[in-house]
């Protein structure tokens, strides 16, 4: 094992950022802690690591302060990948993306952790009226309150297991038109997760920090619309993109609420109305962490051709 056993605890790693990042870590030596509601069923991360290299912790709610200080009472680093893009009755924003992040500053203070690495989101505004940028925001006041956190804002996040291009492909199976919501101008500047999990390693093995938050953009912005014609242009389908007006969004989503919040929810449309994710400049980015970001169109074929006829036979 290699930097002395270093013990990084890591929160919200079985989603697609931590099982990139999983690899990185322990290909740099680095014993980690996954803390998890069900460890059973994410046995598969441990194979990510050399024998023992990778533990799984069981924790049923991530505001058991008790549960958690134990946890972290061996931890040299602390990441905390934890989000939610619409709530339930078990998971708020508040408590997710603003309560939690209170309780790690403040547990990483007590425990004089050596670093607190914080994954938030681009288009962090005051003015910003959905509720979830509004806890995205509350959560990094929250997290600054450790002297010795990291906090990386990045924008749409895509790659393999995204939830942004799959959706909206296995959508365009059954559907003959896919919804514009306001139009579709609502802009991205798309970032691939392994330059995500590289700029968190980045940000692990720096020693010293100017800034405390860190702005993660892809090399090119995009609107909404944008990304669905590269989409559909990749898998090799036809379909109508349908501009749905602000107002007739809401009202949709307000519908949709009541069988599921996983196609779209009224705060949802709220937050692309109010959110372009892009690239402020305010903060540094990838380029002061050196790294050299890689664009939407050289990774998405790799993954996306699935959802063609043919898959990869089909490459006309």
């Amino acid at each position: 094992m290699q930097n002395n056993q270093s013990i990084v605890v890591l929160f919200g790693g079985s989603g697609q950022i931590g099982r990139s990042l999983l690899r990185r870590l322990t290909e740099k030596g680095y014993r980690i802690i996954i803390v998890t509601r069900s460890p059973y069923r994410n046995l598969h991360l441990k194979v990510l690591g050399n024998p023992g290299q990778i533990d799984l912790e069981k924790n049923l709610n991530l505001l058991d302060e008790e549960k958690i200080k134990n946890i972290l009472k061996s931890a040299d680093i602390v990441i905390n990948l934890c989000g939610i893009l619409y709530e339930t009755k078990k998971q708020t924003f508040e408590d997710i993306h603003s309560k939690f992040p209170e309780m790690l500053s403040s547990l990483c203070n007590t425990l004089e952790i050596s670093k607190l690495i914080h994954i938030s989101a681009l288009g962090i505004d005051e003015k910003n009226r959905s509720k979830y940028m509004q806890s995205k925001l509350q959560g990094e006041k929250n997290i600054l309150k450790f002297k010795k956190s990291i906090i990386l804002r990045p924008s749409l996040i895509f790659g393999k297991n995204d939830s942004f291009f799959n959706k909206f492909a296995s959508m365009a199976e059954f559907l003959p038109a896919l919804p514009l919501i306001g139009s579709g101008l609502t802009k991205f500047s798309p970032i691939w997760v392994e330059d995500v999990s590289n700029a968190i390693m980045k940000v692990i093995e720096k020693k010293n920090f100017k800034n405390n938050i860190y702005e993660l953009g892809g090399p090119e912005v995009f609107s909404f619309r944008e990304l669905m014609e590269i989409l559909l242009k990749q898998i090799k389908k036809k379909r109508l993109l349908i501009p749905i007006p602000w107002g007739i969004a809401r009202y949709q989503a307000k519908f949709l609420e009541l069988f599921t919040k996983s196609l779209l929810t009224q705060d949802q449309v709220i937050l692309l109305q109010d959110t372009d994710s892009i690239v402020s400049g305010n903060y540094p980015g990838l380029n002061d962490l050196d790294i050299n970001s890689t664009s939407v169109e050289s990774v998405l074929p790799d993954y996306i051709y699935r959802f063609r006829k043919g898959g990869h036979y089909n490459s006309n």
